[in-house]
């Protein structure tokens, strides 16, 4: 009788796992091999249905995680990259981080990452563009039960995946809220500048900051969103394209990189309008020091790094509590700087 009842129970967790009886058996029994999908998928059956035994660790090997962000050298993405190899470097003994990089202009590209693994993953962390083919792509890995972490940039309507990082809305919003409380009610121009609005960052970005001058710096035109790629020639050049109009600019928001060259148009107009950016880096503190950047808003990529590592060793088994770290919105002035 006790042995019935057994097999009925590991019948109930085949079913529930949706894999075979033998399946169920080898995880179980910790025979032969069965892929970490699959064994997954049984554990979790197995503690849903209550099974009577002592379960194995759903932790076989190394855990393989592939983090695919897109090729750049702002200081946003250095930082990301940077972060992510201090925690490959700190967990090695438990999980292999598998780096890859795509380029903006090659969405394929990371397509192909996606969809052919080089090696067998137990999680995927993506920065990717929010577009129809990236999403039907990420949702394939969700249904053959792949983790999926969404990092620095969220996307639409993709159900299962985990998101970490600040939110952009949010940002954009304080950034207008600041913008507005130091421009009071007076009368100009601001310019708006951005990566790409393929981001869905960007996007949130954008769309906070505009809500925010609607309701409270009605009288300021904006100029934009101008889409310049983190490109330091395309940010000057349409820094230079607001300058030469009139009235004078009296603002700048850029929702992504290209301080260079936003510098390098103020400098040669001789104008300080205030100028709001994003990431704190060496770069934006010396243009702090020198007076022409305003204020900073930092996004935290280390805060993220951790807490995507965090995420999948723990949906993975290797953790037993949740996610405890929280990627931190931050402003950054010049009175924080150190001396």
């Amino acid at each position: 009788m006790d042995s019935d009842k057994r097999k009925k129970g590991l019948l109930e967790v085949a079913a529930l796992a949706g894999v075979s009886l033998s399946t169920v058996d080898r995880v179980l029994n910790e025979r032969g091999s069965v892929s970490d999908v699959k064994r997954r998928k049984v554990l979790e059956a197995a503690k849903a249905l209550g099974l009577r035994r002592l379960l194995p660790s759903p932790v076989h090997g190394l855990l393989r995680f592939d983090l695919l962000i897109v090729e750049s050298n702002t200081d946003h993405y250095r930082r990301l990259t940077l972060a992510f190899q201090n925690q490959a470097r700190l967990l090695r003994s438990r999980m292999v981080l598998q780096h890859q990089t795509w380029n903006d202009q090659n969405p394929e590209r990371l397509l192909e990452f996606i969809n052919k693994p080089r090696t067998s993953r137990q999680g995927l962390i993506v920065v990717a563009h929010d577009s129809p083919a990236i999403r039907t792509a990420l949702k394939l890995q969700i249904a053959l039960g792949v983790p999926v972490v969404l990092m620095t940039s969220a996307l639409s309507g993709l159900d299962g995946a985990t998101y970490i990082g600040i939110n952009n809305r949010v940002a954009g919003r304080s950034a207008g809220r600041l913008l507005s409380q130091w421009q009071g009610q007076s009368t100009g121009r601001a310019l708006l500048l951005t990566n790409s609005l393929l981001y869905q960052a960007h996007q949130e970005r954008v769309e906070g900051f505009l809500q925010v001058l609607r309701e409270r710096a009605p009288g300021l035109t904006v100029e934009g969103p101008v889409e310049c790629y983190d490109d330091d020639a395309r940010t000057q050049r349409a820094v230079r394209n607001a300058l030469a109009k009139g009235p004078a600019l009296t603002a700048i928001y850029n929702t992504g990189a290209g301080s260079a060259g936003i510098r390098q148009a103020l400098l040669s107009h001789d104008v300080k309008p205030v100028w709001i950016t994003h990431e704190a880096s060496r770069q934006h503190a010396e243009l702090l020091r020198e007076g022409l950047l305003s204020l900073v808003i930092d996004q935290d990529p280390e805060g993220q790094a951790k807490a995507a590592i965090q995420h999948l060793l723990y949906v993975s088994g290797d953790l037993e509590t949740p996610v405890i770290v929280t990627p931190q919105l931050r402003i950054v002035i010049d009175e924080m700087l150190p001396a």
